[in-house]
């Protein structure tokens, strides 16, 4: 397991930095004409002097990324060591890009469909805890869905049903129950009051940084554990020969 945590660790900062690579190049200069949009609508004498600059905003939050990288990373590892045996695929490298493929799915672009993110000028302070909870709730069920999913694909392949067979029941199980939260949960409750191209520039920008971040990490993970696997296939061939 600690081999796994520390190649978790550095997928992880890998995808992080991927992710803060892309934000700062996409991301900022929307969130950029945000602010700016919003200081436009402050009411005159309502501007402050803000306690740290955009460098030092923009500095912290590529290395936030990094910080979210590393623990996502030990998350993943844990996983990863975990169903590793279970899964279908041939080496580490393919569980890996498959795990990194379904957490994308499973953590941002499901709750990315129903709540998707919103630039700084856009959305009332007084609702930010319900915005919290609901999108809280939309992960959770996401995990559950793609845990009940992952759950009936082996139970079918266990009883030696084709792979035609299995796979559209398994996918539509999976989108039935997306469906189902997607119309049981309110939507967002705050307006858009902003330009649309503005907000979804933003939103672009988020897309492809979660993209860039779990297609990193997966990659990066799955290369690694290859690695260190053919570097110990010497060692333990020679112990081999010794018994």
């Amino acid at each position: 397991m600690t081999r796994y945590l520390r190649l978790g660790a550095l997928a992880g900062a890998a995808g992080g930095l991927a992710m803060a690579a892309v934000l700062r190049i996409i991301g900022e200069p929307t969130i950029g004409d945000a602010i700016a949009l919003e200081r436009a609508h402050l009411p005159a004498g309502a501007h402050h002097e803000e306690m740290f600059g955009r460098g030092t905003q923009q500095f912290g939050g590529m290395a936030a990324a990094l910080v979210y990288g590393v623990a996502i990373g030990l998350v993943f590892a844990i996983v990863f060591a975990a169903i590793r045996h279970r899964l279908a695929s041939r080496d580490d490298w393919r569980s890996a890009a498959l795990l990194g493929a379904t957490g994308f799915v499973t953590l941002f672009a499901v709750p990315f469909l129903k709540y998707p993110p919103n630039p700084p000028a856009v959305g009332n302070p007084d609702t930010i805890t319900e915005r919290t909870v609901l999108y809280l709730v939309l992960v959770g069920w996401s995990i559950v869905a793609s845990w009940a999913t992952w759950r009936l694909h082996r139970g079918l392949r266990a009883r030696a049903i084709p792979e035609p067979r299995r796979v559209p029941p398994t996918a539509l199980s999976y989108v039935v129950l997306i469906i189902v939260a997607f119309v049981a949960l309110p939507g967002n409750p705050d307006s858009i009051n902003v330009p649309a191209t503005l907000v979804w520039r933003f939103r672009l920008a988020s897309l492809g940084g979660a993209a860039a971040f779990w297609s990193v990490l997966g990659v990066v993970f799955g290369w690694l554990c290859l690695r260190v696997r053919r570097s110990q296939a010497p060692a333990d061939a020679r112990a081999a020969a010794r018994i």
